[in-house]
């Protein structure tokens, strides 16, 4: 019951400095509205989606995974049958026997979670190939924002997923997929 208490008394903390910043900040947006400038949005999902480049960079990923994917399914096969073997002969077995094959199957086990982290999970090869093929797709992107941004006199640019209301006017999304010649 007191981790509770402090659970709580931590969340009226972060509820009264929510609701102490909104009223702060909200005054002085609405004081200079001018200077502040235009708050635009964009569907950054579907634009990159579209993209040539993420396009192409999916199937390398896929072509990085696919593999691994295989080996991890061949991987867990292999444990399906040999904990299905152990199942059928457990009864005719010693308790010695059925420790070492317990042990077996467990080490089995272990090796595949291993695999797969170390290929998919995070820091894995896969992790890393993604990170390496999407930093530049998205520094083109963010690039072609930040321009059609400045030549349309917008200060903020949002995703679009955030948005809880908007003119349409305000939705810089086409625009940006002119700058960078998707259609």
């Amino acid at each position: 019951m007191n981790h509770f208490s402090a659970m709580m008394h931590k969340s009226r903390h972060i509820l009264m400095a929510t609701v102490l910043t909104i009223l702060f900040a909200v005054p002085s947006l609405q004081a200079a509205p001018g200077a502040a400038g235009r708050t635009g949005v964009v569907d950054f999902a579907r634009i990159l989606q579209q993209m040539p480049e993420a396009k192409k960079g999916r199937i390398n990923l896929n072509a990085t995974a696919e593999p691994f994917k295989k080996e991890l399914q061949r991987m867990n096969q292999d444990l399906q049958k040999s904990i299905e073997a152990y199942g059928q002969a457990r009864a005719g077995m010693s308790q010695q026997a059925r420790e070492l094959k317990e042990k077996d199957l467990n080490l089995k086990a272990q090796g595949m979670k291993k695999f797969e982290q170390e290929k998919f999970g995070r820091g894995g090869i896969v992790q890393k190939k993604e990170q390496e093929l999407i930093t530049p797709i998205r520094q083109k992107l963010l690039a072609a924002i930040q321009s059609v941004a400045q030549k349309e006199g917008f200060s903020l640019v949002l995703d679009k997923q955030a948005m809880v209301y908007g003119a349409a006017d305000a939705d810089l999304t086409f625009k940006v997929m002119n700058q960078l010649n998707i259609k």
